[in-house]
């Protein structure tokens, strides 16, 4: 049975939440994150006393470079986030100042203080704080932190009091509390889609968590907006139709079908389009766009939405007959290894065809081969944080323990996935010497650690799972 014995620890935690050529804005972060002067307090162009207790998680992401740092002003302990640039007046010329993502910066770190620039100020209107380098840095800083690699975590140890209170010869007690939060996250997950189930009926309840995973992470929130939009039901009849009805369903609801045909696109683009094109006109007349974006900055060619869309189509139109959640529902009664288990929801993806398979957007030019929509990380992905929880949902739900224990051995068994930047971020921070495979299970209690614990507290600073591990060290 999944265990909730995370739940007790997790209950007892508290956050922390009182309020030259070689210098480039990069630069710039590596030095934050190094902190190379002397723990003594700093001061801030506006007078202010600070003390760095932790810079911060670097943010790879759209909006400000570092999240959650904690400052001491004037003895007073702050968390929120801080953004670099190399002058002052990069906080204006950015547009930061109309920008609510940087409305929890608290610290705007500068190479060079521009004297015309005005204070940092945040779109809601507050002040933030200004601290210059340049007069921290010698040239044999500047030296020794361009030549390092890799940078040090962003609290200036190797890693987190959790792993130093464990000791590098004991990691699979960590490992075992990693296990217990990865299955208190998949159970989270299951009640969060039983929910949804109770309220919208499990084929919907599904399709929307499906839908919302085929957006990645950077278009969950307007492919989970589609699917509440064109409900299940709608969007299996379509399936069942013609794949390439609800395909066009997608694209015209996203704005994603051109206007007109692709102009510079080959003969099989003009084709696609004039299939779609005809569907539109024949089944779906008066079909409105929704106000949805789709920045193309940092997306990969291979992973446009317009892609994405038409295999998330494909894959309801293999399940229409059926239904999604039936399908679903169907591989987690059969008595299978994990394996054979993992196989039957790999057969769910259809293989590179139609084309999509060919073309990475209208106009583009045809690949030499075809390549799947869904590759193999992509694929496990949307069955370890998608179908797996609707499996412990159906268990607890049918309260079938035989059923239960089958999903907690496929969820003990499933390889991990490619590190997203969390996973990352806390395997170097919590399990720097790992001893055995990273599963997808640990990744999850990862993930959940990293949410309950050391997000908005990198400095570790009075943790209380600090304290548990102590006090249960042997």
């Amino acid at each position: 049975m999944f265990s909730e014995q995370y739940a007790a620890v997790r209950g007892a935690g508290t956050r922390v939440r009182e309020q030259a050529d070689l210098i480039t804005e990069a630069f710039i972060q590596d030095v934050w994150r190094a902190q190379p002067w002397p723990a003594e307090e700093l001061r801030t162009v506006e007078g202010h006393r600070l003390r760095v207790i932790s810079p911060g998680w670097l943010n790879r992401q759209e909006g400000p470079d570092f999240r959650t740092a904690q400052l001491l002003f004037n003895g007073v302990l702050y968390t929120g986030d801080v953004e670099v640039h190399l002058r002052s007046g990069g906080w204006h010329a950015h547009g930061h100042d109309d920008d609510p993502r940087y409305n929890d910066v608290i610290l705007h770190v500068v190479h060079t203080a521009d004297k015309s620039s005005p204070q940092a100020r945040t779109q809601s209107g507050r002040n933030v704080a200004t601290l210059v380098l340049e007069p921290l840095l010698s040239e044999q800083t500047i030296e020794s932190i361009s030549s390092e690699t890799p940078l040090e975590p962003p609290s200036g140890s190797l890693c987190g009091r959790c792993a130093g209170a464990i000791g590098e010869d004991s990691p699979e007690r960590l490992l075992s509390f990693l296990r217990l939060a990865g299955e208190w996250r998949m159970l989270s997950k299951a009640r969060a889609l039983q929910e949804r189930a109770d309220a919208a009926g499990p084929d919907q309840a599904l399709y929307e968590a499906f839908m919302t995973a085929c957006g990645y992470s950077r278009f969950k929130k307007e492919f989970h907006l589609l699917a509440r939009q064109l409900p299940y039901d709608r969007a299996r009849q379509l399936a069942r139709l013609d794949p390439l009805a609800l395909e066009t369903a997608f694209l015209t609801m996203t704005g994603l079908l051109p206007p007109g045909p692709p102009e510079a696109g080959s003969s099989a683009a003009a084709e696609h389009y004039r299939r779609l094109t005809e569907l539109r006109l024949n089944h779906l007349p008066g079909l409105r766009a929704l106000a949805v974006e789709w920045p193309r900055v940092g997306i990969r060619p291979a992973n446009a939405p317009e892609r994405r869309l038409s295999g998330a189509a494909r894959v309801l139109a293999r399940t229409a007959s059926a239904g999604l959640a039936e399908t679903v529902d169907s591989i987690w009664i059969e008595e299978l290894p994990p394996k054979e288990r993992l196989a039957g929801f790999e057969a769910i993806f259809p293989r590179p065809m139609g084309f999509w398979a060919s073309h990475y957007m209208w106009n583009g030019k045809t690949q030499a081969s075809p390549v799947a929509i869904f590759g193999a990380a992509r694929v496990l992905a949307i069955v370890g944080n998608v179908f797996l929880p609707a499996g412990l949902a159906l268990a607890r739900r049918a309260r079938n323990r035989v059923l239960e224990e089958r999903v907690l051995e496929f969820f003990e068994n499933l390889a991990g996935e490619p590190d997203n930047s969390v996973t990352k971020r806390m395997k170097a921070w919590v399990l720097p010497n790992p001893q055995g495979r990273i599963t997808f299970q640990v990744q999850q209690g990862l993930i959940q650690m990293h949410h309950d614990w050391c997000e908005a507290n990198p400095s570790c600073r009075n943790c209380s799972f600090v304290r548990y591990l102590e006090k249960a060290s042997p």
